[in-house]
């Protein structure tokens, strides 16, 4: 018979006692940043802050100045339109602008203005070039007048073509553009042709007045110049 239990004695093997677990690796207690390291970040983050907005508005501001230098560079579709003709014609500086009407019949002269008051327009546009030729320079006036039917175009066209039946009036005899020795562009070379309804009227002439040893070169700018024609009626 074994002795009782008393107080102070070891317990005997058959008895375990529960050891408490101590962790491998102890969790560090979180430290709260002090006050002025705070401050620190803050003041970090805001300078970052303000430097993005700095790189970003200057790349923007970078690349509108590239688009603006492109567009001032790029050249300008304005005479990309004019027609391939063999001489170099240049719009007069005082009729930049197309010179429009609907009443043919106050624009122009003798046979012709009696046709347009049988016969009314529907319009007219006229434009004034000039061109440098063999030094010397021409005026070249170009008409287009819009009938209301091919016929009566067809009709204005062949009485134009006639001598003595007068004509529309170009710029210079219109009194728009005074040019030294000469009162109209009529006394010196006509070209004319039809387009549907639209018939075509250049008259050229030199300045000071044409020779009789010019009618073949002004027939040439004349001829040349109806390409004006049809970019001015559509």
């Amino acid at each position: 018979m074994s002795d009782s239990y008393r107080p102070g004695q070891y317990h005997s093997p058959d008895q375990t006692t529960r050891i408490p677990r101590v962790p491998s690796h102890p969790v560090p207690p979180r430290r709260t940043p002090e006050p002025g390291q705070n401050k620190t970040r803050e003041y970090v983050l805001k300078g970052l802050g303000l430097v993005l907005v700095a790189v970003v508005s200057g790349m923007l501001w970078w690349l509108i100045q590239q688009s603006n230098n492109s567009t001032e560079t790029s050249p300008q579709p304005s005479d990309s339109a004019s027609p391939q003709t063999k001489f170099r014609f240049v719009k007069h500086e005082l009729v930049s602008e197309p010179v429009r009407d609907s009443n043919c019949a106050r624009v122009s002269y003798e046979d012709v203005k009696k046709f347009f008051e049988r016969k009314p327009c529907t319009g007219v546009t006229r434009e004034l070039y000039t061109a440098t030729v063999d030094g010397r320079k021409a005026y070249t006036s170009v008409a287009v007048v819009r009938m209301s039917n091919a016929a009566d175009a067809q009709e204005l066209e062949k009485l134009t073509r006639t001598d003595g039946t007068g004509n529309v009036n170009d710029l210079v005899k219109d009194g728009r553009v005074k040019v030294p020795g000469l009162r109209s562009l009529g006394g010196g070379a006509f070209a004319s042709k039809v387009s549907g309804n639209d018939v075509i009227i250049v008259e050229s002439d030199f300045e000071g007045g044409s020779k009789n040893q010019d009618e073949a070169k002004l027939e040439e700018i004349s001829t040349d110049a109806l390409a004006f024609g049809d970019k001015l009626k559509n």
